[in-house]
């Protein structure tokens, strides 16, 4: 069975990323993937420094978290944009997960990107920002996408997305990274 990780870039209460993924995690259910959601704050990191990281080394909960990620063929990044971006602790995750952690995070797996937002454009922009990053660590990322605009009124009670586009396209990304992600096991 296809091994999903779900990381919403928010570890904020109540937030919209982490009902977004939610919402992936039962699609990829639904679709026969076995799928995990997961919360960055467990996983605490400093501000990524170079200084320190010759001084006292990689963080332990970037190892832990880059060990537990290669536990999957494929992995979820919900951005949750900031100005137009990435959010703080989802870059600060991504550059500790570039170091040597001991394990080759961006290889060897599939990544997929979603973003939730209340604007009409879902997140959008940060996503581009996103994939930017993705391309200079070589991480195989795939093309279809998902931004859910609307974040107010994107979610049923049973956690499911309430917009019919939207629900297009988290099926389409689910479907393709599942097929892409198959081919790694």
């Amino acid at each position: 069975m296809t091994k999903i990780i779900i990381i919403p870039g928010s570890t904020r209460e109540d937030s919209v990323n982490a009902k977004l993924g939610e919402a992936i995690r039962l699609k990829l259910i639904e679709l026969g993937a076995e799928a995990d959601l997961i919360s960055l704050a467990n996983y605490p990191m400093s501000i990524f420094n170079q200084d320190d990281e010759a001084e006292n080394g990689v963080l332990e909960s970037a190892k832990e978290l880059a060990s537990h990620i290669t536990d999957y063929q494929g992995v979820v990044l919900i951005n949750p944009e900031y100005n137009g971006s990435l959010t703080p602790l989802l870059k600060n995750t991504l550059d500790w997960l570039s170091r040597d952690v001991g394990e080759k995070v961006y290889q060897n797996r599939i990544f997929a990107l979603a973003a939730c937002s209340p604007g009409a454009l879902g997140g959008i922009r940060g996503l581009s920002h996103l994939r930017d990053i993705l391309v200079s660590v070589v991480a195989d990322t795939i093309t279809p996408q998902l931004a859910v605009g609307g974040a107010g009124d994107a979610f049923a009670d049973d956690g499911t997305l309430t917009n019919e586009r939207a629900q297009g396209m988290l099926k389409t990304m689910c479907e393709t990274l599942i097929k892409r992600a198959s081919l790694l096991t």
